[in-house]
């Protein structure tokens, strides 16, 4: 499920199943490191709307949580909105390791894609998306 009013209509009704969400992490500042955040949103993009798809049911992927600093401390209370609402389990997804109290976390790699043929950043998505469907089944067993 997305952050949309179709979904979320869905979403309130069907809170018991769809247990899981999703918070893609991304920062935006606009430093000497610019094109990589630009790089890795894009990035965090495509692996979200994957993700969604695989998982669709399941899980709800909120909107990109962002960040100018390394400062995640305001993702504690969005973690309890989420945990408020109904969701069992909140998991972070972030290119940076996020030590956050009852916010279960996936790290993904940063990985230049800008410049790939679309054949084989899609071949990298995939990779990623499979990776981190494993390590969210592994919350789940938990």
């Amino acid at each position: 499920m997305l952050f949309n009013t179709q979904d979320l209509r869905v979403l309130k009704d069907e809170i018991e199943f769809i247990d899981t969400a999703i918070v893609p992490v991304v920062s935006i500042a606009f430093d000497n490191e610019v094109l990589t955040h630009a790089n890795n949103l894009e990035l965090m993009q495509l692996i979200s709307i994957q993700l969604e798809k695989q998982l669709k049911g399941r899980l709800m992927i909120t909107p990109a949580f962002t960040t100018v600093t390394d400062d995640h401390t305001s993702l504690i209370a969005y973690k309890d909105q989420l945990k408020a609402y109904g969701f069992k389990n909140v998991v972070s997804i972030a290119y940076q390791d996020i030590e956050l109290d009852g916010l279960d976390h996936i790290r993904v790699n940063s990985i230049p894609i800008s410049d790939m043929d679309n054949e084989m950043k899609i071949s990298i998505i995939n990779d990623e998306v499979k990776s981190v469907i494993k390590q969210i089944i592994g919350i789940w067993n938990q």
